[in-house]
């Protein structure tokens, strides 16, 4: 979807208004889920919620009983921001931070073990030396 301000802005106060409706109406807790980000389409009639996690099993459970629900969060939603159209709730799983670990990973895999060493020992004498 298009960013805008305009989006970037409505996605803001629907992330903010969503997480209030899930602590407090419907009383859910996502655990160590949470909502990352919300991107809203230019006409404001759909909005894509992600969420992210650190377990992803029980994240991707979270965004599956989440959006079994999306009408009665919607419903919710349309009372708690005043827009001349509440959104459309898509639900998703952000597997953006998953991706970031896996490369993290690859990366470590590669990278020869001399190459990792001086790095790390290099990271103690700056922490050494800021003291």
């Amino acid at each position: 979807m298009k960013k805008t301000r305009r989006t970037s802005r409505v996605g803001e106060n629907v992330r903010d208004a969503l997480a209030q409706i899930l602590r407090t109406d419907l009383g859910v807790s996502l655990g160590w889920s949470s909502i990352s980000e919300v991107e809203v389409s230019p006409d404001l009639h759909y909005a894509r919620v992600y969420i992210t996690g650190l377990k992803e099993e029980d994240t991707k459970a979270d965004v599956e009983a989440l959006s079994k629900v999306a009408g009665k969060i919607r419903h919710l939603l349309g009372k708690r921001i005043h827009l001349r159209y509440t959104p459309e709730l898509d639900f998703r799983y952000d597997e953006t931070a998953m991706r970031a670990l896996r490369v993290e990973t690859i990366l470590r895999e590669v990278m020869p073990q001399e190459e990792q060493q001086p790095a790390e020992e290099q990271k103690k004498v700056d922490e050494s030396t800021d003291e």
